[in-house]
């Protein structure tokens, strides 16, 4: 009986023993993908995201840009995409202050540029998830912390969805998907309180269906931000000019943001 006993101990400690080893050879392999992009700090965040389970795997980047990094990886609800904010110079901080003042959800703006960046992180998930819950097709956000966000990935097995910038379709189909933006700018300025902000055919992402899907939220503002207007025309102004280029009859600026704001009633 104590054999038996002793034998299942010495099991555990196996076990527990190749765990760690497996967790440690995960990590060296990160290390080489992560550490010649990434600071101590990030990488550390990242680990103790892999250690709760929000991230098990990392597969490879799905977009590089100046300011963030998309990978797509694995974590409890299967494939996932995890964006991670490069920490940079102050000066990324002043060119988004704007964004962030008059922000009644973010009352506080850091003096320290990283802890900027914590913030915007937040910012992005929370602008998200209002998004998400007012049934706008986004990604669906899963976490942050400090300078990292999980979301949904928007795309088919490791393939992400095309941007709208990359597809070629008939009139008729680009016409489709212009009725739907608009729709979507309309939910979420008066679903959601949010105005897109860089919104264009670079961060409309086309599905299977011919459904829009927004992305990079970081930027949004609430409708009552005093910066909200100028940025509602110049999402209009980008929607409309790429559709007016694809033979679209696209419908008079002012009229469109009239009806998203409310002031003007119909349907488009």
């Amino acid at each position: 009986m104590k054999i038996d006993k002793i034998e299942k101990e010495i099991r555990k400690k196996e076990y527990l023993l190749d765990r760690e080893q497996r967790y440690l050879r995960k990590r060296s392999e990160l290390n080489e993908v992560l550490e010649e992009v990434f600071d101590q700090l990030t990488l550390m965040t990242i680990y103790d995201l892999m250690k709760s389970g929000d991230i098990k795997e990392f597969y490879g980047v799905l977009s590089a840009g100046k300011e963030s990094r998309v990978y797509l990886a694995l974590g409890k609800e299967g494939k996932i995409a995890v964006k991670i904010y490069l920490i940079l110079s102050a000066e990324f901080k002043r060119n988004r202050v704007i964004y962030v003042s008059s922000d009644p959800r973010f009352k506080k703006i850091p003096k320290d540029f990283r802890d900027f960046i914590y913030l915007w992180a937040r910012r992005e998930f929370n602008n998200l998830e209002k998004a998400y819950q007012a049934m706008i097709k986004v990604p669906k956000p899963l976490f942050v912390k400090n300078n990292v966000l999980g979301m949904s990935f928007m795309g088919i097995d490791d393939t992400p969805y095309p941007k709208l910038v990359d597809i070629s379709l008939s009139k008729d189909e680009y016409n489709e998907i212009y009725k739907k933006v608009l729709e979507n700018m309309f939910k979420l300025y008066n679903n959601a309180g949010l105005i897109h902000g860089d919104l264009s055919e670079y961060n409309i992402f086309i599905d299977e269906n011919l459904d829009p899907i927004f992305m990079d939220f970081s930027q949004a503002v609430v409708s009552t931000h005093p910066l909200a207007n100028d940025l509602l025309h110049r999402d209009i102004k980008n929607v409309t000019k790429f559709f007016y280029k694809k033979g679209v009859a696209t419908i008079n600026e002012e009229e469109v943001f009239n009806w998203i704001i409310g002031t003007e009633n119909g349907e488009f």
